[in-house]
């Protein structure tokens, strides 16, 4: 994988060669290997200082790339270019070797072993279609001398980012939005219109961004700039119709093992993240069995943390599948990465999640550069508990209303919830499931997958909101309106939560620190196998994930099978009271929100009381706004995103208040 960045529109000033290097050099860590350049005029440049500006008249554009070399180790040096053609690009493309002997048969020849040539071959004859028949993950930048035209384009799971903004007659787009903020036409501004979505979701969907003017392309669409003129176009999905024949468990292991050995080609060592859960210990389990050897795994422990702790599950994977395992120990001191971690993300995804995934990452890349990861077997296979939700909905409406909102709620929320034990996960999880089920099914789905209710954000915003956030997911229901309502709710997820939350923290947090993470069930083709699979195959009354269950059996010790869905757990609640105990007093003080006016002070002061008071779990409310202060301090207070080992106090916090 790569970083990519560039600008095009309008005419040359003398800053732009400047502007460059540091957009390039703001995306450094995902690619730390090699760098390039193209301005037009000039041409291809390996450093910035090799290059002269050319003539103010020239229409300007230019690219550059960061390189994390791991097919064609000695070739595959970007900015590429072919005729009238430039391209930069990040990503990887597993079916490139048959595009490659297709293109060849079609007369074109190749001087390079990297999927990169041949995504820029694949663009000359196909343009746009070219989209249609690559397999993989990637940002790409093409730019066309002859009809100045500049062509961007996101996979269709949008596993690979790719932002962009418009200025004075000029486009300007990166990776990362680090890397828009270096060019001077670049604003720091909050997008208040994103504001209510970050409070709901935990992140803000495409194609908007935290900072206003600042976009991202969607997952499955093609930007084309010309003439100071953009047009977006989606090309996925597709009509989605109820499948013609449906798949069952071979089938389901044959796509799986499929998959997993085309996201293995490489020319570095391959590893993989290993929590203990189905996902990630069946893409082990048949790894090992398609290499025939063992392969470095890594996990982390959660060392008195009871049931966040997952480590003992990934060992018994490990030591019964036959890998190469590594384990580290996440401390208690390690709250202490959280300002570095913000500066990977660039946007506050208040995912607590990201403190381990950080951890994991950091740990396999003393190892290896390329590592597997089982992210989007939920989102494909039927998951998450909150898919079978529905399915218990009826009885609980035969209920009165009253009920259940003035008895049932009120008594509920007196019981402490915010402790880690088993029980209180329950009693979290019974609220989130009684609060909103006088919805509509789709209204009370996205509520579900919520932290701040409307009735909260209407509460709690120092601005009313624009519009609901339904609205933002109800048109992915649309799409899927063929389909039984089971399928509905895992397609609205792979168009929302897997890019903009799953996916968001994983590239972000892999690639800051230089390591590739692919996902094999995030693969398109694992996409159209699942959605064949039949949904009673999936998912039926209590039980989750039924088909990849079984395939455990086939794989896997008994106890992988039959266990609760873990995930990637955090304490929250448990740092709020200790290692981060410091910070709502800090960066939720009456003084900052009356300064800040978003948040109604007598609303948040309420809520730090509530978390202190250990009643009704508020701690995932509280996560979000301290991630919002801490990037606001960070990006739009000053630019502090370059900063190497920023701590909490260059944020201007102290622990011994």
């Amino acid at each position: 994988m790569c970083g990519i960045c560039g600008f095009v529109g309008g005419q040359y000033e003398q800053r732009d060669i400047d502007t460059l290097g540091a957009m390039n050099a703001a995306i450094r860590p995902r690619g730390p290997d090699d760098a390039g350049y193209y301005l037009s005029g000039h041409g291809r440049a390996a450093d910035t200082h090799e290059i002269r500006l050319p003539d103010s008249r020239q229409p300007a554009a230019a690219l550059a790339m960061r390189r994390l070399s791991i097919i064609d180790l000695a070739g595959g040096a970007q900015p590429m270019t072919h005729g009238r053609y430039w391209i930069v690009f990040n990503g990887e493309i597993y079916n490139f070797e048959s595009e490659r002997a297709h293109l060849e048969q079609l007369g074109y020849t190749f001087h390079t072993r990297s999927d990169t040539e041949v995504v820029l071959r694949c663009y000359e004859h196909y343009g746009p279609n070219c989209l249609l028949r690559l397999r993989g993950m990637f940002g790409v930048a093409i730019w066309d001398e002859q009809d100045q035209q500049l062509f961007l384009a996101r996979d269709p799971r949008g596993i690979n980012p790719l932002f962009y903004s418009r200025g004075d007659q000029r486009l300007i787009f990166g990776s990362e939005i680090k890397s828009l903020l270096r060019h001077p036409g670049v604003a720091r501004q909050l997008n208040h219109e994103a504001l209510p979505d970050l409070l709901s979701f935990l992140y803000v969907p495409a194609p908007h961004t935290l900072f206003q003017g600042i976009w991202q392309l969607e997952p499955g669409q093609f930007l084309l700039w010309s003439n100071s003129q953009l047009r977006l176009q989606r090309y996925w999905p597709g009509p989605l119709h109820p499948p013609q024949r449906p798949l069952g468990l071979d089938d389901v292991l044959e796509g799986l093992r499929e998959s997993i050995e085309a996201h293995l080609i490489s020319d570095v060592q391959v590893g993989a993240f290993l929590s203990g859960g189905i996902d990630s210990s069946l893409i082990v389990a048949l790894t090992r069995q398609i290499t025939g050897k063992s392969f470095p795994t890594f996990s982390i422990s959660f060392p008195g943390s009871g049931m966040y702790d997952e480590s003992p599950h990934a060992r018994a994977v490990a030591q019964h599948v036959g890998t190469d395992h590594y384990e580290h120990p996440v401390q208690a001191d390690s709250v202490e990465n959280l300002p570095q971690i913000l500066r990977f993300l660039d946007e506050p995804l208040a995912n607590a999640s990201v403190m381990p995934n950080y951890e994991l990452a950091r740990f396999a890349r003393t190892v290896c550069k390329v590592c597997l990861s089982g992210i989007g077997g939920d989102e494909l296979f039927g998951g998450y508990r909150r898919y079978i939700a529905h399915n218990f909905a009826a009885p609980w409406l035969l209920l009165p209303g009253w009920l259940r909102n003035r008895v049932m709620l009120p008594l509920l929320r007196k019981l402490p919830a915010g402790g880690g034990s088993r029980w209180q996960d329950r009693v979290r999880l019974l609220d989130k499931f009684l609060t909103p089920l006088d919805l509509p099914p789709q209204q009370r789905y996205i509520a579900w997958n919520s932290h701040f209710s409307e009735k909260e954000k209407a509460e709690l915003l120092w601005q009313p909101s624009s519009h609901p956030s339904a609205a933002r997911f109800l048109p992915f229901f649309e799409e899927a309106a063929a389909l039984p309502f089971g399928e509905q709710v895992m397609h609205v997820d792979v168009r929302s939560y897997l890019p903009g939350d799953s996916l968001f923290l994983c590239d972000r947090l892999t690639m800051g620190n230089s390591l590739e993470a692919r996902v094999p069930f995030a693969d398109l083709r694992m996409l159209e196998l699942a959605r064949a699979v039949p949904l009673q195959r999936k998912m039926q009354g209590t039980r989750t994930k039924i088909i990849l269950r079984e395939a455990c059996q086939k794989l896997l010790p008994r106890g992988i099978i039959d266990r609760p869905k873990q995930g990637f757990g955090t304490p929250v609640d448990r740092w709020l009271r200790r290692e981060l105990a410091f910070l709502p007093g800090q960066l939720l003080s009456r003084e900052v929100l009356l300064q800040r006016q978003l948040f109604r002070p007598q609303v948040v002061e309420q809520l730090v009381a509530q978390q202190r008071a250990g009643g009704r779990d508020v701690s995932q409310h509280l996560w979000i706004l301290l991630m919002l202060e801490l990037w606001q301090r960070m990006y739009l207070d000053t630019d502090l995103s370059g900063k190497e080992d920023i701590t909490f106090s260059d944020l201007g916090l102290q622990r011994n208040l």
